[in-house]
């Protein structure tokens, strides 16, 4: 349906609503609506004592003489004609409720974005809607709504995707995603929005939207902007160069991982000229890589559907003549097992997975059954990195250290420990300033990391599951540098303001090295 009001009968009209009802395309003013209503049909819904008005007659020839069927006329009551007009002004009034629900949603969107929130929390309880916003990495309270209102939210919001379940079911765990298209523009920056929506208690209902941002073309394919150490830059362009071989970044949900596994995709369709063949497999893709095939896979209604539909995704993807291949995430056994198979047969793959650290991830290969000799092998495992995202402090206003006991005491002595002097940290603004403008003293979030490059001497203490010798092998013997450490630099450059440091990694204690 085009337009409610429109008066062209060449229009797609509803044919639940009158013809002539106000503003449709036969409206003839409030006389005849009291003793007639047309539909597009033919059905002509008449009153009894009115079947021989002229303008009736006239009406019907109109409308034929316009291309629509010779009315078919059904003599009623004049209650009923009355009851047809006011159902179809409450199907007005709802569509254009879902219209302007839809412009809120967008509203919302883009009021957060322009602080570039990571995700918008939207829970609707017994007595109200909270809705709060991740910005930098903690939850701001934004607004509050009546429950109706954030259930009319939600379902709008559901409404406006283009990957997603068929219908709506508020009791029910459901996933989707809302992406620019023509008749839907998105706010400035923002490509993609992930919707998660989650049961509650007492009927209430969860929706979580991830905001996914387009990258600047001048950042397209360059991680050094993501806060990795150069080291660490030097490392993932050796990754990069080798043309077999899986390659996993970890962490916890929300930390960056997919956009690190984008940048690096990049990267490599740019350092070969677009000259390569690259397929990715996502769950659904979450940023556009040009000169990649992206194969989405959705609408899958349980979580067996989606696990197979991943697994057949990823098969089709060997099947298809690849030089590099992109998995969204290794969620199962299966797709472990295909990553691998690539691997063995000279792919280069890339994928993430949830894990706390870099030293965890072949272990936890090995609890999703990929057998010892594939995963200890160091030509198929060959790059493991784990990062976190952090707070960064604003340039412009971030501050020394006046008062010692702006920092606890238990924290500056583990500063000390691993020598980082007071003269070169800096703290938060709270108050911020023009730069940030923010008032919070923060500016973005920047990457905290770790990565392992395997070696057959690595790997062999990971045959032996002991992954306490594996570490100390990792920094003593591969000049290793774990994400505490990574993390210490930030700070002692003035990056990271060192209250929230430990928040992220954990107590700032230099690892040994024997």
């Amino acid at each position: 349906m085009k337009s409610l009001i429109s008066k062209s009968s060449t229009e797609k009209w509803d044919p639940a609503l009158p013809l002539t009802m106000e503003g449709g395309p036969f409206d003839r003013g409030p006389g005849l609506r009291s003793i007639a209503a047309f539909y597009s049909d033919g059905r002509m819904l008449v009153s009894k004592s009115h079947l021989n008005n002229p303008e009736i007659l006239s009406l019907a020839a109109e409308a034929e003489m316009e291309g629509y069927p010779a009315a078919q006329v059904e003599p009623v009551d004049i209650s009923v004609i009355t009851q047809c007009y006011m159902a179809a002004a409450s199907t007005v009034m709802s569509v254009r409720d879902d219209a302007r629900m839809r412009r809120e949603v967008v509203d919302l969107v883009g009021k957060l974005a322009k602080r570039r929130a990571s995700d918008i929390h939207i829970v609707v309880g017994e007595g109200s809607t909270q809705v709060r916003a991740r910005i930098d990495g903690l939850m701001e309270h934004v607004s509050e709504w009546p429950p109706e209102y954030g259930h009319s939210f939600c379902a709008a919001a559901f409404a406006m995707a283009d990957a997603s379940d068929v219908n709506y079911q508020p009791y029910e765990y459901q996933a989707a995603r809302v992406s620019n298209r023509n008749d839907l523009r998105l706010p400035e920056g923002v490509i993609s929005l992930r919707l998660q929506f989650n049961p509650t208690t007492y009927g209430g209902r969860a929706l979580i939207i991830r905001l996914l941002y387009s990258a600047s073309e001048k950042d397209s394919g360059d991680i050094s902007q993501l806060g990795f150490s150069p080291e660490q830059i030097e490392d993932f362009e050796y990754l990069r160069a080798k043309p077999y071989g899986i390659n996993i970044v970890a962490g916890p949900t929300g930390h960056g991982k997919s956009t690190t596994l984008t940048r690096n995709i990049q990267a490599i369709l740019q350092e070969n000229n677009f000259n390569i063949a690259v397929f990715t497999v996502e769950d659904p893709p979450e940023y556009p890589i040009p000169g990649a095939v992206q194969m989405p896979v959705v609408n899958a209604s349980s979580t067996e559907e989606r696990s197979e539909a991943f697994t057949k995704a990823i098969a089709a993807s060997l099947r298809s003549n690849p030089d590099r291949i992109m998995i969204g995430e290794i969620r199962d056994g299966a797709s472990a097992k295909l990553a691998f198979e690539a691997a063995m047969t000279g792919h280069q793959v890339w994928t993430t997975l949830h894990s706390n650290d870099a030293i965890t991830i072949p272990f936890r290969m090995r609890d999703l059954s990929v057998e010892d000799y594939k995963l200890t092998d160091p030509t198929l495992l060959t790059g493991m990195i784990s990062q976190r995202l952090v707070r960064k402090l604003c340039k412009n206003c971030c501050r020394p250290v006046i008062d010692g006991d702006e920092i606890p005491y238990g924290l500056m002595g583990r500063l000390d420990e691993a020598g980082v002097t007071v003269e070169s940290m800096r703290l938060r603004n709270p108050l911020g300033c023009e730069v940030c403008g923010k008032g919070n003293g923060y500016a973005g979030r920047g990457v905290v990391a770790e990565i392992i490059l395997p070696d057959e001497g690595f790997m062999e203490w990971v045959r032996k599951n002991n992954k306490a010798e594996a570490e100390n092998y990792w920094l003593s013997q591969l000049g290793g540098r774990n994400m505490t450490e990574h993390m210490l630099d930030r700070v002692s450059i003035g990056d990271v303001d060192p209250n929230d440091a430990e928040k992220i990694v954990g107590q700032l204690v230099r690892p040994k090295r024997v």
